[in-house]
């Protein structure tokens, strides 16, 4: 298989301070911009699959993508970034949320795919803080889950998601560490039962200069 891990584009959280964040941040002007111009790059990369982080600016990053491919994306709720849903920006006083429900969900993104897996208390149901050793875990649950669902096929799968959950995969999948990705990068992984390997890294070449944000 061919896996394509995306970044979501530009969110209200990464163009702002800590202090103004929020727990389910949006994209901003830039980030639906950025959004707009993967969308039309994601048309060379032939996609098979399309499956996305729950957060709504995954969603609107994978949005986009769907109209230019023509592909139903899929939630994946084990995409989410690092954390999980949460308010507040003081470590230790990280509040859970609940994330959207299966019926916000169904009303703003009404073509995506396994919504139902998601009730009506929220894809993260309000629960702690999620630290980095479950957070390595659930990289590894992700990869055991890529690998048997697509190690034996020729399917070219994009996952929309997070800087640091991908930096979690990527060390899952490697054992090597990498860099904060940018804003709506695409990092290209081929993977089989017998071996796994980086073919590209952090790709920007679908954003200009000026349009380029972490």
């Amino acid at each position: 298989m061919e896996l394509y891990l995306i970044r979501h584009g530009q969110s209200h959280n990464n163009a702002h301070p800590e202090e103004q964040r929020v727990e389910d941040a949006p994209l901003t002007t830039l980030g639906q911009e950025q959004a707009a111009l993967l969308a039309n790059f994601a048309k060379s990369l032939r996609l098979t699959r399309l499956i996305t982080s729950p957060f709504m600016r995954a969603l609107q990053t994978t949005d986009p993508v769907r109209q230019t491919t023509g592909l139903q994306p899929e939630i994946w709720v084990d995409l989410h970034e690092q954390g999980g849903c949460y308010a507040g920006h003081i470590p230790g006083q990280y509040v859970g949320r609940p994330g959207m429900t299966h019926t916000e969900l169904a009303a703003q993104f009404p073509e995506f795919q396994n919504v139902d897996d998601i009730d009506g208390d929220g894809w993260w149901q309000s629960k702690a803080y999620e630290t980095n050793a479950d957070a390595r875990q659930r990289a590894a649950r992700v990869l055991d889950r890529t690998r048997d669902t697509f190690a034996l096929t020729s399917e070219r799968v994009a996952f929309v998601m997070h800087a640091d959950f991908m930096r979690y995969f990527v060390a899952c999948v490697l054992d090597v560490s990498s860099r904060a990705p940018h804003n709506t990068s695409v990092t290209k992984l081929v993977i089989s039962q017998d071996e796994s390997r980086v073919e590209y890294f952090n790709r920007t070449e679908h954003l200009p200069e000026q349009m380029k944000s972490c």
